[in-house]
């Protein structure tokens, strides 16, 4: 029994993992075809997902192991964009960049209201990681920030977050699982 529980959570995580990477890269793609209009579009889907998924991440890992596993996952991702493609450099910098600093603020915050529900740190700590991650890709991937992109941005992702919580932590329920 307790053998299956442990199959059935690494596959879990597994998947999780693969879904992560999969967006990433995917959004990095996005991004690369379409330029700065794709980012409305990735804004809307994959990058909030991809914010969402890293709270179960959050609870699943801890401390060091966190940072280590969730900064190797974003490069990896970052990796396979230039690999798959090599014209997008500046798409997997910027990605690299964005998601890293996004992610340690998203962190922070995530970790400073652990004690909190669900929707206040999932939600609160993706607000913060979107901010950061909204202006740091921008800058890297296209050495300027346009702000109407990057309030557009913002806000879908902010919608786009709270369409992942709803599918993720309320409809599927998956904070029950970890």
């Amino acid at each position: 029994m307790q053998k299956n529980i442990e199959k059935s959570a690494n596959t879990s995580l597994a998947l999780k993992i693969s879904l992560y990477l999969l967006a990433f890269v995917f959004a990095n793609f996005i991004v690369l075809w379409f330029g700065s209009k794709g980012l409305i579009f990735t804004a809307l889907f994959l990058v909030p997902f991809d914010f969402v998924i890293r709270c179960l991440f959050h609870e699943t890992w801890k401390g060091m192991e966190l940072f280590l596993k969730l900064g190797a996952l974003v490069l990896i991702a970052s990796a396979l964009t230039y690999v798959i493609n090599r014209d997008s450099l500046n798409i997997a910098l910027g990605s690299a960049c964005g998601f890293i600093a996004a992610q340690i603020a998203a962190g922070i915050f995530y970790q400073l209201t652990i004690k909190r529900n669900f929707f206040i740190k999932v939600n609160g700590s993706d607000a913060v990681g979107i901010l950061v991650d909204s202006i740091i890709f921008q800058v890297v991937a296209f050495e300027i920030i346009i702000p109407s992109i990057t309030l557009s941005q913002f806000l879908l992702k902010i919608i786009g977050g709270l369409f992942w919580y709803w599918v993720i932590f309320v409809k599927l329920k998956l904070q029950e699982k970890i």
